[in-house]
This record gives structure tokens, C-alpha cells and sequence, in this order.
């Protein structure tokens, strides 16, 4: 994995300081936008306040799992 890679983020309405990881890592921005649909629907799924985030794709220096990945790394 590299240092930097491709995240999706959500980030609060009320609070841009506010901002999480909630899929990735990507390789490339191609392959996060491909999943970016369904990873708005998981966080939804996960918390129905989600439906007013705004959600990015970013490039991050970061070799951690977003939220969706690592809840699923634990069920």
C-alpha cells in the first residue's frame, strides 16, 4: 500500500472541521469513484444522518482503513 492513496470523506454540514474517512484506501481516484455510491449507501445504512454529509474523494497520507473497512474487518 502507499503512503498516500485515495479516500471517500464525509464531512459534516454544519462543521467542515468535521471530516472521516469513510472508505478506502484506493489506489487511484477512478477506483474510489467507481464505489462512491455504494459507500454513501453503507454509511447510511450505518447512520441515516449521513444522508446530509457532503462527500469527497481525497488523496491522504494515511495506510489506515476507512470506517466501512474496518467495521467490516471486525463483524
Amino acid at each position: 500500500m502507499n503512503a498516500e492513496n485515495y479516500y471517500i470523506v464525509a464531512t459534516a454540514p454544519n462543521d467542515p472541521s468535521l471530516q472521516v474517512k469513510i472508505s478506502g484506501p484506493y489506489l487511484t481516484r477512478q477506483a474510489a469513484k467507481a464505489d462512491l455510491e455504494a459507500a454513501i449507501g453503507e454509511a447510511m445504512d450505518i447512520d441515516p444522518s449521513a444522508r446530509s454529509y457532503h462527500y469527497s474523494i481525497s488523496k491522504l497520507e494515511s495506510r489506515k482503513p476507512g470506517v466501512i473497512q474496518h467495521m467490516g474487518s471486525h463483524s
